[in-house]
C-alpha cells in the first residue's frame, strides 16, 4: 500500500514538470499527470483509469483533450483500451539497462573463413514441422492470428474483389500496383526516407525481396557478408545461388560490429553485406544511428551494396527508445543508391497475403526484370487489399494497438524463462519484433532439444540453422507473438525440463 505522502510527491513533481514544460499541448500535460499517478500506484497495473467523461469532468478540459490524453497514452504504452469497457493500466516494457544485463546475454558471435551454406536440408525439415497443427508454434516467426486484424482484412478482400474484380484476377506485372506503391513511398517518409512510387517494386513478401535482392547484385562465387547470428532465410538463398558467406561478429544488442566487418573487408573481396537495421531475426539488435552512418560511409569507401531487412522494423515496443527512437534506417543516409531496403507486411498485417516490397536503388531495373520472369510480382488481390486497407489510417490504429501486445507477451516469455530454465541460460531482451534468442548452457545441443521438442508438439528452431559455423549449436529461437496463456506456459515449462535432462545425461 503506498502512503499519501508518496502519491502527493508523484503528482507534485507531475505538476512541476508539466509547469516547466509549458510548451506541451494540453492533452500531453493532462496524460503527464496520469502517469504521475500510474507510477505512484493509484492505478495499478491492469486497473480500469477513470472514464473519458470522468476525467473530463474532474481535470475541467474538453472531452476531445482527454480523448487525445488516452490515445496518446496507448501508443506510448501505458494503457490499453477494451471496447466496451475503457482504457487499462498496461505492464510498460522497461528493458534493463545494457551495463546491468550485460552478462545474462548471449554472447557477441566470432568471425570464420567464407564458406557455402550446407544446412538447407535441416531448414526444409523444420519448416514442416511448424505447419503441423497439433504443435506450439513457438518456432515460426509468424504473428498469431489474435493479434491480427483478419476480419478488416477480410471487409477488404471482399470490397477490392466487387468493384475491381477484372483488376484482381488479372496480372499485376513488376513494379506492381501504382497505388500500394505510392502510399509506400509516403510510409518511407517516417523513416526519414524520401523516395517515389518509381523507387518502389511490390514482391511477395519480404523473403523475395532479398531473394530478388541477391539475385540482382551477385553471382556464383561472390562473396556475401552477412551477421552472426544471421536470418537463415538469407543463408538459405545464397545457398541456392552460389555464394560463399562470410559471418560478422554481432552484438545482441547493437548489431553488426562495424571494426569487424571493416577487418574483413580489408582481407577478402566482399561483394554485399546484409544486415538487420532494426529488431533483428534472431538476436533482435538494432543498430544504433551512429553505427547505420559508420557502415554507410564503409560501404562507400570499400564500394560494396548492403542489402537491409527492416522486417520488423514497425514493431518497436513503446517506451523502450530512450533518448534516441530508433526512426532512421541504412536506407535514411543512402545517397547514391547503395542501399537495397527490403520489407513486407508479413509480421504486421498478413503472412499469407504475400505483400512486401523493396527499394532496390542503383539496381532498380535489375530487380524488376528479376522479378519480372519469375514472379512477375505479387498476387493482385493482395496488392489491391492491402492499398484500400492502408486507406484512412487504419494500419496506423492496428500498430499502436500490436506494438504493446507484443511488447507484453514477450516480457511474458522472458519472465518465464527466467522462471524454468536452468541456471547459466542467457537471453536477449528486445526492444521490438516477436523473437527470443536463447543460448543455452553447453553442452546442450539445440537440434537434438529441437527434434525432443517436437515429439511433444512444441516446436522451436534450433540455433544452428542461423550459422554456418557451429557457434550456436546450444541456441535456440522462439516466437513470442502468441497472446499469453497455459498452454504457452507449459511449453516453456517442456523446453525447460527438456534442457535440464539433456543436462543431467551430460554430466
Amino acid at each position: 500500500m503506498l502512503s499519501t505522502d508518496t502519491r502527493n510527491n508523484a503528482r507534485n513533481n507531475a505538476r512541476k514538470t508539466t509547469a516547466n514544460n509549458t510548451t506541451d499541448p494540453l492533452y500531453r500535460q493532462v496524460a503527464r499527470e496520469l502517469i504521475a499517478d500510474i507510477e505512484a500506484g493509484v492505478y495499478p497495473v491492469g486497473h480500469k483509469v477513470p472514464s473519458v467523461r470522468r476525467l473530463s469532468k474532474t481535470r475541467e478540459v474538453s472531452i476531445s483533450t482527454v480523448s487525445q490524453a488516452y490515445s496518446w497514452l496507448e501508443d506510448q504504452g501505458w494503457l490499453m483500451a477494451r471496447p466496451q469497457s475503457g482504457y487499462y493500466v498496461r505492464a510498460c516494457f522497461s528493458p534493463v539497462p545494457r551495463e546491468q544485463v550485460a552478462d545474462a546475454l548471449p554472447p557477441a558471435s566470432q568471425g570464420e573463413a567464407p564458406a557455402e551454406f550446407t544446412k538447407a536440408g535441416l531448414i526444409t525439415d523444420m519448416l514442416g514441422q511448424i505447419n503441423r497443427s497439433s504443435q506450439i508454434n513457438l518456432g515460426a516467426a509468424i504473428p498469431a492470428p489474435e493479434v491480427l486484424p483478419l476480419r478488416q482484412l477480410q471487409t477488404h478482400i471482399n470490397k477490392v474483389s466487387r468493384f475491381y474484380t477484372a483488376a484482381v484476377l488479372d496480372y499485376q506485372f513488376s513494379p506492381g500496383l501504382e497505388a500500394l506503391r505510392r502510399q509506400m513511398a509516403a510510409r518511407m517518409r517516417d523513416v526519414g526516407v524520401r523516395c517515389l512510387a518509381s523507387d518502389i517494386i511490390i514482391t511477395n513478401g519480404c523473403a523475395e525481396a532479398l531473394t530478388l535482392c541477391l539475385r540482382a547484385t551477385m553471382r556464383a562465387g561472390d562473396l556475401l557478408a552477412v551477421e552472426s547470428p544471421c536470418y537463415y532465410g538469407v543463408l538459405q538463398v545464397a545457398g541456392l545461388l552460389g555464394l560463399k558467406i562470410i559471418e560478422i561478429p554481432t552484438d545482441p544488442q547493437t548489431g553488426i560490429s562495424v571494426e569487424a566487418l571493416q577487418l574483413a573487408l580489408e582481407q577478402w573481396p566482399v561483394k554485399m553485406v546484409a544486415v538487420n537495421s532494426r529488431y533483428s531475426n534472431p538476436t533482435g539488435s538494432v543498430i544504433p544511428q551512429d553505427n547505420q552512418k559508420m557502415l554507410l560511409r564503409l560501404a562507400e569507401q570499400y564500394d560494396i551494396g548492403i542489402i537491409e531487412d527492416d522486417v520488423y522494423g514497425e514493431l518497436g515496443y513503446p517506451g523502450t527508445a530512450g533518448d534516441q527512437p530508433f526512426n532512421t534506417v541504412l536506407k535514411t543516409f543512402d545517397r547514391d543508391g547503395r542501399v537495397l531496403y527490403c520489407s513486407s507486411f508479413s509480421k504486421t498485417l498478413s503472412a499469407g497475403l504475400r505483400v512486401g516490397w523493396c527499394i532496390p536503388g542503383r539496381w532498380y531495373r535489375q530487380v524488376c526484370e528479376q522479378q519480372t520472369f519469375t514472379t512477375f510480382s505479387a498476387p493482385s488481390l493482395s496488392q489491391y487489399a492491402v492499398s484500400s486497407y492502408l486507406q484512412n489510417g487504419q494500419y496506423d490504429r492496428h500498430l499502436r494497438q500490436l506494438r504493446p501486445k507484443m511488447a507484453e507477451y514477450t516480457r511474458c516469455m522472458l519472465d518465464a524463462v527466467h522462471r524454468y530454465f536452468p541456471p547459466g541460460t542467457k537471453v536477449t531482451e528486445p526492444r521490438g519484433g516477436f523473437i527470443l534468442w536463447l543460448a543455452l548452457p553447453p553442452p546442450v545441443d539445440a537440434t537434438e532439444l529441437y527434434h525432443a521438442a517436437a515429439r511433444q508438439s512444441v516446436a522451436i528452431v534450433p540455433g544452428g540453422l542461423f550459422s554456418n559455423t557451429g557457434h550456436f549449436d546450444h541456441c535456440i529461437r522462439i516466437n513470442t507473438s502468441l497472446p499469453w496463456n497455459k498452454d504457452i506456459d507449459r511449453a516453456l515449462q517442456t523446453l525447460a525440463t527438456l534442457t535440464a535432462k539433456q543436462l543431467d545425461n551430460a554430466s
